[in-house]
Protein backbone atom coordinates (compact mmCIF):
# COMPACT_ATOMS: atom_id res chain seq x y z
CA UNK A 1 0.00 0.00 0.00
CA UNK A 2 1.35 3.43 -0.91
CA UNK A 3 2.30 5.78 1.86
CA UNK A 4 0.20 8.88 2.35
CA UNK A 5 2.17 12.09 2.58
CA UNK A 6 0.75 14.26 5.35
CA UNK A 7 0.45 18.01 4.98
CA UNK A 8 2.94 19.90 7.10
CA UNK A 9 1.58 22.03 9.93
CA UNK A 10 2.82 25.59 10.49
CA UNK A 11 5.38 26.36 13.22
CA UNK A 12 5.84 29.47 15.34
CA UNK A 13 8.62 31.78 14.14
CA UNK A 14 11.04 30.67 16.89
CA UNK A 15 10.54 27.03 15.97
CA UNK A 16 11.09 27.79 12.28
CA UNK A 17 14.39 29.55 13.05
CA UNK A 18 15.54 26.61 15.17
CA UNK A 19 14.52 24.19 12.44
CA UNK A 20 16.41 26.17 9.80
CA UNK A 21 19.52 26.19 11.97
CA UNK A 22 19.27 22.44 12.43
CA UNK A 23 18.97 21.89 8.65
CA UNK A 24 22.07 24.04 8.04
CA UNK A 25 23.99 22.10 10.69
CA UNK A 26 22.99 18.74 9.21
CA UNK A 27 23.87 19.93 5.69
CA UNK A 28 27.31 21.10 6.79
CA UNK A 29 27.93 17.84 8.63
CA UNK A 30 26.99 15.75 5.56
CA UNK A 31 29.08 17.91 3.26
CA UNK A 32 32.06 17.45 5.53
CA UNK A 33 31.93 13.68 5.79
CA UNK A 34 30.78 12.39 2.39
CA UNK A 35 31.96 12.57 -1.19
CA UNK A 36 30.03 12.42 -4.46
CA UNK A 37 28.38 9.01 -4.74
CA UNK A 38 29.48 7.78 -1.30
CA UNK A 39 26.91 6.01 0.88
CA UNK A 40 25.48 7.59 3.99
CA UNK A 41 23.95 5.75 6.93
CA UNK A 42 21.49 3.11 5.81
CA UNK A 43 23.35 2.66 2.52
CA UNK A 44 21.48 5.43 0.69
CA UNK A 45 23.32 7.45 -1.96
CA UNK A 46 24.17 10.89 -0.57
CA UNK A 47 25.13 12.61 -3.79
CA UNK A 48 23.45 10.78 -6.61
CA UNK A 49 24.68 8.73 -9.49
CA UNK A 50 26.90 11.24 -11.26
CA UNK A 51 26.74 12.17 -14.93
CA UNK A 52 27.14 8.74 -16.47
CA UNK A 53 29.34 7.88 -19.44
CA UNK A 54 28.98 8.57 -23.16
CA UNK A 55 30.09 5.14 -24.35
CA UNK A 56 27.47 2.59 -25.43
CA UNK A 57 27.89 -0.74 -23.64
CA UNK A 58 28.98 -3.29 -26.23
CA UNK A 59 30.64 -6.22 -24.46
CA UNK A 60 28.46 -9.22 -23.52
CA UNK A 61 27.22 -9.18 -19.96
CA UNK A 62 29.02 -11.68 -17.70
CA UNK A 63 26.87 -12.80 -14.73
CA UNK A 64 28.56 -13.08 -11.37
CA UNK A 65 27.53 -14.03 -7.85
CA UNK A 66 30.09 -11.62 -6.38
CA UNK A 67 28.47 -9.19 -3.94
CA UNK A 68 29.62 -5.61 -3.52
CA UNK A 69 28.24 -2.47 -1.93
CA UNK A 70 24.51 -2.59 -1.14
CA UNK A 71 22.01 0.15 -2.02
CA UNK A 72 20.23 -0.40 1.31
CA UNK A 73 16.74 0.11 -0.13
CA UNK A 74 14.11 -2.12 1.48
CA UNK A 75 11.02 -1.57 -0.69
CA UNK A 76 11.60 -4.38 -3.19
CA UNK A 77 11.00 -4.02 -6.92
CA UNK A 78 8.27 -2.32 -8.95
CA UNK A 79 6.75 -2.14 -12.42
CA UNK A 80 5.69 1.40 -13.32
CA UNK A 81 3.37 0.64 -16.22
CA UNK A 82 1.66 2.92 -18.72
CA UNK A 83 -1.39 0.70 -19.19
CA UNK A 84 -2.21 -2.95 -18.48
CA UNK A 85 -5.27 -3.14 -20.73
CA UNK A 86 -3.81 -5.87 -22.91
CA UNK A 87 -1.93 -9.10 -22.29
CA UNK A 88 1.42 -7.85 -23.61
CA UNK A 89 1.62 -5.05 -21.07
CA UNK A 90 0.13 -7.13 -18.27
CA UNK A 91 2.61 -9.97 -18.84
CA UNK A 92 5.56 -7.66 -18.19
CA UNK A 93 4.36 -6.74 -14.73
CA UNK A 94 3.11 -10.23 -13.92
CA UNK A 95 6.44 -11.85 -14.80
CA UNK A 96 8.40 -9.25 -12.87
CA UNK A 97 6.29 -10.12 -9.84
CA UNK A 98 7.05 -13.81 -10.41
CA UNK A 99 10.79 -13.07 -10.23
CA UNK A 100 10.30 -10.84 -7.18
CA UNK A 101 8.36 -13.60 -5.41
CA UNK A 102 11.15 -16.07 -6.17
CA UNK A 103 13.63 -13.65 -4.61
CA UNK A 104 11.28 -13.08 -1.64
CA UNK A 105 11.08 -9.34 -2.35
CA UNK A 106 8.06 -7.03 -2.11
CA UNK A 107 6.52 -6.11 -5.48
CA UNK A 108 4.55 -3.00 -6.46
CA UNK A 109 2.68 -2.22 -9.67
CA UNK A 110 1.59 1.27 -10.68
CA UNK A 111 -0.48 2.14 -13.76
CA UNK A 112 -0.42 5.64 -15.29
CA UNK A 113 -3.21 5.12 -17.86
CA UNK A 114 -1.44 7.34 -20.38
CA UNK A 115 -1.16 10.29 -17.97
CA UNK A 116 2.42 11.64 -17.73
CA UNK A 117 1.72 13.64 -14.56
CA UNK A 118 0.25 10.55 -12.89
CA UNK A 119 3.31 8.54 -13.92
CA UNK A 120 5.65 11.11 -12.38
CA UNK A 121 3.67 11.11 -9.13
CA UNK A 122 3.82 7.32 -9.03
CA UNK A 123 7.58 7.26 -9.64
CA UNK A 124 8.07 9.75 -6.81
CA UNK A 125 5.95 7.55 -4.54
CA UNK A 126 8.12 4.55 -5.39
CA UNK A 127 11.17 6.60 -4.43
CA UNK A 128 9.58 7.56 -1.12
CA UNK A 129 8.57 3.96 -0.48
CA UNK A 130 12.22 2.87 -0.67
CA UNK A 131 11.82 0.70 -3.79
CA UNK A 132 15.20 -0.65 -4.91
CA UNK A 133 14.58 -1.37 -8.61
CA UNK A 134 11.91 -0.08 -11.01
CA UNK A 135 10.93 -1.08 -14.54
CA UNK A 136 9.51 2.05 -16.23
CA UNK A 137 7.25 1.82 -19.28
CA UNK A 138 7.31 4.90 -21.50
CA UNK A 139 4.44 7.34 -21.02
CA UNK A 140 6.23 10.61 -21.79
CA UNK A 141 9.99 10.02 -21.49
CA UNK A 142 10.85 13.73 -21.24
CA UNK A 143 8.35 14.23 -18.41
CA UNK A 144 9.41 11.03 -16.65
CA UNK A 145 13.16 11.67 -16.94
CA UNK A 146 13.57 13.89 -13.82
CA UNK A 147 11.70 11.35 -11.66
CA UNK A 148 13.80 8.54 -13.11
CA UNK A 149 16.92 10.49 -12.22
CA UNK A 150 15.70 11.02 -8.65
CA UNK A 151 15.27 7.28 -8.26
CA UNK A 152 18.77 6.68 -9.60
CA UNK A 153 20.22 9.36 -7.33
CA UNK A 154 18.46 7.69 -4.41
CA UNK A 155 20.26 4.42 -5.12
CA UNK A 156 17.53 2.56 -7.02
CA UNK A 157 18.15 0.78 -10.31
CA UNK A 158 15.85 1.99 -13.09
CA UNK A 159 15.12 -0.07 -16.20
CA UNK A 160 13.51 2.08 -18.90
CA UNK A 161 11.74 0.77 -21.98
CA UNK A 162 13.15 2.35 -25.15
CA UNK A 163 14.21 5.64 -23.56
CA UNK A 164 17.06 6.82 -21.35
CA UNK A 165 19.21 7.59 -19.55
CA UNK A 166 18.73 4.90 -16.91
CA UNK A 167 20.64 2.22 -15.05
CA UNK A 168 19.72 -0.34 -17.68
CA UNK A 169 17.72 0.67 -20.77
CA UNK A 170 15.81 -2.30 -22.17
CA UNK A 171 15.39 -1.45 -25.83
CA UNK A 172 14.76 -2.88 -29.25
CA UNK A 173 16.67 -1.80 -32.32
CA UNK A 174 13.63 0.02 -33.61
CA UNK A 175 15.02 0.77 -37.08
CA UNK A 176 15.93 -2.89 -37.62
CA UNK A 177 12.56 -3.91 -36.22
CA UNK A 178 10.76 -1.64 -38.69
CA UNK A 179 12.91 -2.83 -41.58
CA UNK A 180 11.98 -6.45 -40.75
CA UNK A 181 8.26 -5.68 -40.57
CA UNK A 182 8.46 -3.67 -43.78
CA UNK A 183 10.24 -6.51 -45.59
CA UNK A 184 7.57 -9.01 -44.48
CA UNK A 185 4.72 -6.77 -45.66
CA UNK A 186 6.53 -5.87 -48.88
CA UNK A 187 7.07 -9.55 -49.70
CA UNK A 188 3.37 -10.29 -49.16
CA UNK A 189 2.26 -7.39 -51.34
CA UNK A 190 4.59 -8.40 -54.14
CA UNK A 191 3.74 -12.11 -54.04
CA UNK A 192 0.02 -12.01 -53.20
CA UNK A 193 -1.24 -8.61 -54.33
CA UNK A 194 0.76 -8.04 -57.49
CA UNK A 195 2.75 -5.22 -55.94
CA UNK A 196 -0.33 -3.03 -55.34
CA UNK A 197 -2.00 -2.16 -52.05
CA UNK A 198 -3.82 0.53 -50.12
CA UNK A 199 -2.41 0.55 -46.62
CA UNK A 200 -3.55 1.76 -43.22
CA UNK A 201 -0.78 2.09 -40.64
CA UNK A 202 -1.18 2.74 -36.94
CA UNK A 203 1.96 4.35 -35.54
CA UNK A 204 3.53 5.38 -32.25
CA UNK A 205 5.36 8.41 -33.62
CA UNK A 206 4.68 10.41 -30.46
CA UNK A 207 7.35 8.27 -28.80
CA UNK A 208 10.55 9.52 -30.42
CA UNK A 209 12.47 6.38 -29.53
CA UNK A 210 9.83 4.15 -31.17
CA UNK A 211 9.30 6.27 -34.30
CA UNK A 212 12.25 4.71 -36.22
CA UNK A 213 10.27 1.44 -36.32
CA UNK A 214 7.51 3.06 -38.31
CA UNK A 215 9.94 5.03 -40.45
CA UNK A 216 11.48 1.68 -41.41
CA UNK A 217 8.07 0.37 -42.48
CA UNK A 218 7.38 3.54 -44.45
CA UNK A 219 10.73 3.27 -46.24
CA UNK A 220 10.04 -0.34 -47.27
CA UNK A 221 6.59 0.49 -48.62
CA UNK A 222 7.85 3.60 -50.41
CA UNK A 223 9.98 1.35 -52.61
CA UNK A 224 6.81 -0.12 -54.16
CA UNK A 225 5.24 2.27 -56.71
CA UNK A 226 1.90 0.48 -56.46
CA UNK A 227 1.54 0.97 -52.73
CA UNK A 228 -0.26 3.92 -51.17
CA UNK A 229 -0.51 4.58 -47.44
CA UNK A 230 -4.04 6.01 -47.34
CA UNK A 231 -3.99 6.64 -43.60
CA UNK A 232 -1.06 6.89 -41.17
CA UNK A 233 -2.79 7.10 -37.78
CA UNK A 234 -1.39 7.84 -34.33
CA UNK A 235 -2.50 5.04 -32.00
CA UNK A 236 -4.25 6.20 -28.85
CA UNK A 237 -2.75 3.65 -26.45
CA UNK A 238 -5.11 4.59 -23.63
CA UNK A 239 -8.15 3.65 -25.74
CA UNK A 240 -8.25 -0.03 -26.72
CA UNK A 241 -11.16 0.68 -29.12
CA UNK A 242 -9.41 3.46 -31.05
CA UNK A 243 -8.68 1.15 -33.98
CA UNK A 244 -12.36 0.31 -34.40
CA UNK A 245 -13.37 3.97 -34.52
CA UNK A 246 -10.66 5.11 -36.91
CA UNK A 247 -10.96 2.08 -39.19
CA UNK A 248 -14.72 2.54 -39.49
CA UNK A 249 -14.13 6.11 -40.65
CA UNK A 250 -11.37 5.06 -43.06
CA UNK A 251 -13.59 2.41 -44.66
CA UNK A 252 -16.20 5.03 -45.46
CA UNK A 253 -13.65 7.11 -47.39
CA UNK A 254 -11.54 4.25 -48.81
CA UNK A 255 -13.57 1.03 -48.93
CA UNK A 256 -10.92 -0.79 -51.00
CA UNK A 257 -8.17 -0.55 -48.38
CA UNK A 258 -6.59 -4.00 -48.12
CA UNK A 259 -3.55 -3.93 -45.78
CA UNK A 260 -3.42 -2.90 -42.11
CA UNK A 261 -0.18 -2.59 -40.11
CA UNK A 262 0.44 -1.65 -36.48
CA UNK A 263 0.66 -2.93 -32.91
CA UNK A 264 -1.60 -5.92 -32.37
CA UNK A 265 -4.01 -4.25 -29.96
CA UNK A 266 -5.03 -1.54 -32.40
CA UNK A 267 -4.85 -3.81 -35.47
CA UNK A 268 -7.20 -6.27 -33.77
CA UNK A 269 -9.58 -3.40 -33.07
CA UNK A 270 -9.39 -2.43 -36.76
CA UNK A 271 -9.97 -6.10 -37.68
CA UNK A 272 -13.24 -6.04 -35.73
CA UNK A 273 -14.26 -2.83 -37.50
CA UNK A 274 -13.72 -4.43 -40.93
CA UNK A 275 -15.84 -7.38 -39.86
CA UNK A 276 -18.58 -5.14 -38.42
CA UNK A 277 -18.71 -3.07 -41.61
CA UNK A 278 -19.44 -6.15 -43.72
CA UNK A 279 -16.20 -6.09 -45.71
CA UNK A 280 -14.79 -9.49 -46.68
CA UNK A 281 -11.97 -10.12 -44.20
CA UNK A 282 -10.30 -12.48 -46.67
CA UNK A 283 -9.76 -9.54 -49.03
CA UNK A 284 -7.56 -8.00 -46.34
CA UNK A 285 -4.14 -8.65 -44.82
CA UNK A 286 -3.33 -7.69 -41.24
CA UNK A 287 0.21 -7.41 -39.86
CA UNK A 288 0.75 -6.82 -36.15
CA UNK A 289 3.41 -6.24 -33.56
CA UNK A 290 3.65 -7.43 -29.93
CA UNK A 291 2.27 -10.98 -30.04
CA UNK A 292 -1.17 -10.43 -28.51
CA UNK A 293 -2.87 -13.80 -27.79
CA UNK A 294 -5.87 -13.05 -30.04
CA UNK A 295 -3.52 -12.19 -32.90
CA UNK A 296 -1.58 -15.40 -32.38
CA UNK A 297 -4.82 -17.40 -32.48
CA UNK A 298 -5.86 -15.76 -35.76
CA UNK A 299 -2.44 -16.32 -37.33
CA UNK A 300 -2.54 -19.99 -36.35
CA UNK A 301 -5.86 -20.32 -38.20
CA UNK A 302 -4.17 -19.27 -41.45
CA UNK A 303 -6.64 -16.47 -42.21
CA UNK A 304 -6.23 -12.78 -43.04
CA UNK A 305 -4.14 -12.02 -39.95
CA UNK A 306 -0.80 -12.90 -41.55
CA UNK A 307 1.93 -12.26 -38.99
CA UNK A 308 3.07 -10.42 -35.93
CA UNK A 309 6.53 -9.55 -34.69
CA UNK A 310 6.79 -9.88 -30.95
CA UNK A 311 9.09 -8.90 -28.18
CA UNK A 312 8.58 -11.55 -25.50
CA UNK A 313 7.61 -9.18 -22.71
CA UNK A 314 7.01 -12.02 -20.26
CA UNK A 315 10.76 -12.67 -20.43
CA UNK A 316 11.54 -8.93 -20.40
CA UNK A 317 9.56 -8.57 -17.16
CA UNK A 318 11.10 -11.66 -15.61
CA UNK A 319 14.61 -10.45 -16.48
CA UNK A 320 13.83 -7.05 -14.94
CA UNK A 321 12.74 -8.81 -11.76
CA UNK A 322 15.84 -11.01 -11.58
CA UNK A 323 18.26 -8.17 -12.28
CA UNK A 324 16.37 -5.86 -9.93
CA UNK A 325 16.80 -8.41 -7.15
CA UNK A 326 20.49 -8.77 -8.04
CA UNK A 327 20.98 -5.00 -7.85
CA UNK A 328 19.42 -4.89 -4.39
CA UNK A 329 21.74 -7.75 -3.35
CA UNK A 330 24.81 -5.78 -4.49
CA UNK A 331 25.46 -7.84 -7.63
CA UNK A 332 26.39 -6.67 -11.12
CA UNK A 333 23.61 -6.47 -13.73
CA UNK A 334 23.63 -5.51 -17.43
CA UNK A 335 23.90 -1.81 -18.25
CA UNK A 336 22.01 -2.24 -21.55
CA UNK A 337 19.67 -4.96 -22.76
CA UNK A 338 18.62 -5.33 -26.39
CA UNK A 339 15.18 -6.90 -26.82
CA UNK A 340 15.01 -9.10 -29.92
CA UNK A 341 11.82 -9.28 -32.02
CA UNK A 342 10.58 -12.72 -33.06
CA UNK A 343 8.59 -13.30 -36.27
CA UNK A 344 5.41 -15.25 -35.57
CA UNK A 345 3.80 -16.28 -38.85
CA UNK A 346 2.95 -19.97 -38.35
CA UNK A 347 1.42 -22.29 -35.81
CA UNK A 348 4.80 -23.93 -35.12
CA UNK A 349 6.59 -20.64 -34.47
CA UNK A 350 3.76 -19.53 -32.21
CA UNK A 351 3.81 -22.78 -30.20
CA UNK A 352 7.52 -22.38 -29.44
CA UNK A 353 7.03 -18.73 -28.49
CA UNK A 354 4.03 -19.42 -26.25
CA UNK A 355 5.83 -22.17 -24.35
CA UNK A 356 8.52 -19.68 -23.34
CA UNK A 357 5.93 -16.97 -22.71
CA UNK A 358 4.13 -19.22 -20.20
CA UNK A 359 7.36 -20.24 -18.46
CA UNK A 360 9.63 -17.17 -18.47
CA UNK A 361 11.77 -18.55 -15.66
CA UNK A 362 12.82 -21.53 -17.76
CA UNK A 363 13.30 -19.41 -20.89
CA UNK A 364 15.43 -16.94 -18.91
CA UNK A 365 17.73 -19.69 -17.68
CA UNK A 366 17.90 -21.77 -20.88
CA UNK A 367 17.09 -19.60 -23.93
CA UNK A 368 17.75 -16.02 -22.89
CA UNK A 369 19.83 -15.26 -26.00
CA UNK A 370 16.82 -15.94 -28.24
CA UNK A 371 14.94 -13.00 -26.73
CA UNK A 372 17.44 -10.69 -25.02
CA UNK A 373 21.01 -9.52 -25.53
CA UNK A 374 22.37 -8.23 -22.19
CA UNK A 375 25.44 -6.01 -22.53
CA UNK A 376 27.93 -4.26 -20.25
CA UNK A 377 27.77 -4.36 -16.49
CA UNK A 378 26.82 -2.05 -13.62
CA UNK A 379 26.19 -2.34 -9.88
CA UNK A 380 25.31 -0.02 -7.04
CA UNK A 381 29.01 0.48 -6.40
CA UNK A 382 29.63 1.43 -10.07
CA UNK A 383 26.28 3.19 -10.58
CA UNK A 384 27.96 6.32 -11.97
CA UNK A 385 28.88 4.33 -15.09
CA UNK A 386 25.35 4.32 -16.53
CA UNK A 387 25.06 5.14 -20.23
CA UNK A 388 23.99 8.78 -20.41
CA UNK A 389 21.93 8.61 -23.59
CA UNK A 390 18.36 9.86 -24.13
CA UNK A 391 17.77 7.61 -27.14
CA UNK A 392 19.53 4.29 -26.45
CA UNK A 393 19.45 1.78 -29.31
Amino acid sequence: MMRVHKRRTSHPRSQRIALAAMIVLVSVTLAGCSVDGAPTQGGKSAAGSGNGVNIRPSKPFVPSDAVGELPGRKGGVAAAMNVVNNEVFASTSRSMKQAADAAKLPFTQTVADGDPAKSVDQLNSLLNNDVGAVYVWDVDPAAQRPAVRKLMDGGAAVFTLSSGPSTMPMVGDQKEFGDNIGATVKKYINEKLGGKAKVVMYNLDKLANIKPRFDGIRSALASLPGVKIVSDVQWDTANPDSGFTTMSTILQATPDVNVVIGPDTVVLSAYRAVKANGKDLNSMAFFGQDGEPEALSLISEGGPYKATYAFNFAIVGYAAGVWGADWIAGKTIPSLTIIKPVLLDSADAIARYQADYKDPASAFSKRLDKYLQPLGGISFKTRMNFWNENNPQ
